[in-house]
């Protein structure tokens, strides 16, 4: 146990699995856009009830992240791009945009990222200046959510929508040209932009026509990424808190696409039914995925769990067994603790007695000398 009672972590013989790999080399590499610590990540589920990251029908989507106040090092405003559940790009201030991951050896035009960077530069713009106009003190975070998806009959459907702190804010419908919003700061934003000169019209443009072109010519262009998969590597462990009779195992699943991915703890083999959590896929920064789940199980029976994991990119699924935690049940560790204690506190009390009679001159149970008297002195007390 750790001083000051500190949580003790405890291995549960942590198991780790990998799949079989059908992946690209160099899908690793690329420099992530710094995210300044201490913000909320708000980048897989931006507003509510629109699930970006699905791979149901191909979409082309930019997620805009604008702050007022940044940590020092660290950018006032970045962006990503995903083409369906794939990052293929990322930008921060003062920076250009850049290729992600695969998307790195797609064939395009010199000029493609020109492009990318011109567009993501007038976004920062944009959202810094709503930010100025919400007129809000201390730090708040603006952040747009721009793209389209194909329907099956390819024609598309556009999303242009703001948020401000996490809430939802300002739409913009191409069509009629108009933003919508109702609040103070959104009729504060709407009047900025709309004064613009050609604003309304570049944004329709963009959502209209320029935005499904781009995502008809990545399908076309990066095809083969749309293939990638990647097995993922699969580790099971645990810790118990001090004195705690539960244990909690963790399940984790690194470096997999795409991210369906299903993981289910079992006892004895079959479903567990408590709730686990934390098992929603998040994204690395090198375009793969990551899971992680939890699970509080009674100390001691952590060997009758273990671990399954299932994903496309897996032949079979993987399952990991969680081992003993190597401890005894809480209630013979506090019989064990009770006994010594009685142990020590009978051995204080043994020695304490020792200490008090050789201070009175003598040892318990053995009788005190006496000084052997001479032939005189003993004639003399008998008579």
């Amino acid at each position: 146990m750790e001083a000051g009672g500190a949580r003790r972590r405890r291995s549960l013989g942590r198991t780790e699995a990998r799949g079989g790999r059908n992946s690209r080399q160099g899908l690793r590499m690329g420099r992530p856009s710094p995210k300044p610590q201490g913000l909320p990540m708000l980048l897989l589920v931006f507003l509510p009830g629109l699930r970006v990251l699905s791979a149901e029908a191909p979409s082309l989507f930019y997620q805009l992240t604008a702050v007022s106040v940044a940590p020092q090092g660290t950018p006032k405003f970045w962006a990503s791009g995903w083409l369906g559940p794939q990052l293929f790009l990322t930008y921060s201030s003062g920076g250009n945009a850049e290729p992600w991951g695969a998307w790195r050896w797609e064939t395009q035009e010199s000029w493609f990222w020109e492009k990318e960077t011109w567009y993501l530069k007038t976004q920062e713009r944009l959202l810094q200046e709503a930010l100025r106009l919400s007129k809000k003190q201390g730090a708040h975070t603006f952040q747009g959510l721009v793209g389209c998806q194909l329907k099956p009959d390819n024609s598309s459907q556009h999303t242009a929508r703001y948020a401000l702190d996490g809430v939802d804010l300002l739409t913009f419908d191409p069509v009629h040209r108009v933003w919508v919003g109702n609040t103070v700061e959104a009729e504060n934003v709407k009047k900025n932009w709309a004064n613009e000169s050609q604003r309304a019209e570049k944004d329709a443009e963009f959502l209209l026509i320029t935005c499904p072109e781009k995502l008809k010519s990545h399908l076309q262009k990066g095809r083969g990424n749309f293939q990638w998969k990647e097995a993922p590597e699969v580790r099971a462990g645990g810790y118990v808190g001090p004195g705690s009779a539960w244990s909690t195992l963790t399940c984790q699943a690194f470096s997999f696409f795409p991210p369906e991915l299903k993981l289910t703890f079992l006892r004895e083999g079959k479903p567990e039914p408590e709730a686990v959590k934390g098992v929603e896929p998040w994204p690395n920064r090198d375009g793969a995925f990551h899971s992680r789940g939890t699970l509080q199980v009674p100390f001691g029976d952590e060997a009758l769990y273990s671990c399954m994991v299932q994903h496309p990119a897996l032949a079979r699924a993987i399952t990991v067994n969680f081992e003993a935690s190597g401890g005894l049940p809480l209630p013979v560790r506090v019989s064990l603790v009770a006994g010594s204690l009685l142990f020590l506190a009978s051995l204080v009390a043994v020695v304490a007695c020792v200490v008090i009679c050789r201070k009175r001159g003598g040892r318990p149970g053995k009788p005190r000398s006496r000084t052997p008297l001479g032939p005189g002195e003993a004639e003399e007390r008998w008579t």
